[in-house]
C-alpha cells in the first residue's frame, strides 16, 4: 500500500522544493525511482525528529514518512516534541498493520488475534490525537483522490499535521487469510495511448513492458485499482472472467 501513498503525496509535493525524511521499514524503498519520495534515512524514529528540525531551519515544505511499527517503537517522542514546539510539517504514518520488513512480528498497533495472541490493540489515531495533534487525516490509500485531498489539506495546515494511511500489507493479509477478494486488472490495448503513467509514476511490480505495450501480470496483481485511477485514458480495467 505504500506505493499508492507515495504517489498521492508526490502529486501534491512533487513540484515543490520540499524535503522528505523517511525511516526504517519496507517503505524505505521509497528512496528508489520512480517514486523518489525519500531524501535520507538515518535511524528509527529520525523521520519525525529531523522533520521538526528542517521545518524550523528552512522555509521548505516537509513531509516525513514512518511506518506503524516504527512509530510505536520510536516515533511518538518526536511527535510530542513537534506538537509542543508547534513545528510545521506533515507526518505520514504508513499503517500496514504489521512489522512487515522483518517478518510480520506483532506490535502494539496491530490486531494480533489472527496470530493467536489475545493482546489489546492500540489505535494509531488515538495515540496521535493523544499527543495533541489537531489536524489528523485517516485515509485508505487505494482511494487516490481522497488521499491526494488529504495531502493538500495537511500541507496547507499551519502546524503539525498527520496523515494515517491505513491499509493492510498484502503479504500479511494473505498469510492470515484476509487477502483482498478482487479481480486482477488488465490494460485495454485499444484504449491505451502508451502514456505509461502507470509505469513511470507507480512502477507496480505487477506491470511490465511487452515490446512497446504495457501489460499486467494477473498472478501478481492484487486488484487494488490504483493504476486504473492513474491512467489518463481509463484504459486499465478489471480482468473479465
Amino acid at each position: 500500500p505504500h506505493r499508492a501513498t507515495y504517489y498521492a503525496v508526490k502529486e501534491v509535493y512533487g513540484e515543490l522544493d520540499s524535503i522528505h525524511p523517511t525511516d526504517i521499514g519496507c517503505y524505505t524503498l521509497g528512496l528508489l525511482p520512480p517514486i523518489s519520495m525519500a531524501d535520507f534515512v538515518v535511524c528509527m524514529g529520525s523521520s519525525v525528529s529531523s522533520g521538526c528540525g528542517f521545518s524550523r531551519a528552512t522555509d521548505q515544505k516537509v513531509a516525513s514518512f514512518i511506518g506503524d511499527s516504527t512509530f510505536f517503537h520510536s516515533g511518538i517522542t518526536g511527535l510530542v516534541n513537534a506538537v509542543h514546539n508547534n513545528h510545521k510539517f506533515t507526518l505520514v504514518i504508513l499503517d500496514n498493520h504489521t512489522t512487515a520488513m522483518t517478518g510480520h512480528q506483532p506490535h502494539p498497533g496491530m490486531d494480533a488475534s489472527p496470530m493467536g495472541f489475545d493482546w489489546p490493540q492500540i489505535s494509531v489515531e488515538n495515540v496521535v490525537r493523544g499527543c495533541g495533534v489537531q489536524d489528523v487525516h485517516v485515509v485508505k490509500p487505494f482511494n487516490v483522490k481522497k488521499t491526494i485531498e488529504a495531502a493538500r489539506a495537511a500541507m496547507a495546515y499551519d502546524g503539525i499535521s498527520v496523515i494515517i494511511s491505513n491499509e493492510i500489507c498484502p503479504l500479511f493479509a494473505k498469510a492470515i487469510g484476509k487477502a483482498r477478494k478482487a479481480r486482477p486488472f488488465q490494460v485495454n490495448q485499444d484504449k491505451c495511448k502508451n502514456h505509461r503513467d502507470c509505469l513511470n509514476k507507480l512502477a507496480c511490480p505487477a506491470m511490465f513492458l511487452d515490446g512497446e505495450q504495457v501489460k499486467i501480470d494477473k498472478n501478481l496483481c492484487i486488484g487494488c485499482s490504483v493504476c486504473a485511477q492513474v491512467c489518463p485514458e481509463n484504459a486499465i480495467t478489471p480482468l473479465k472472467d
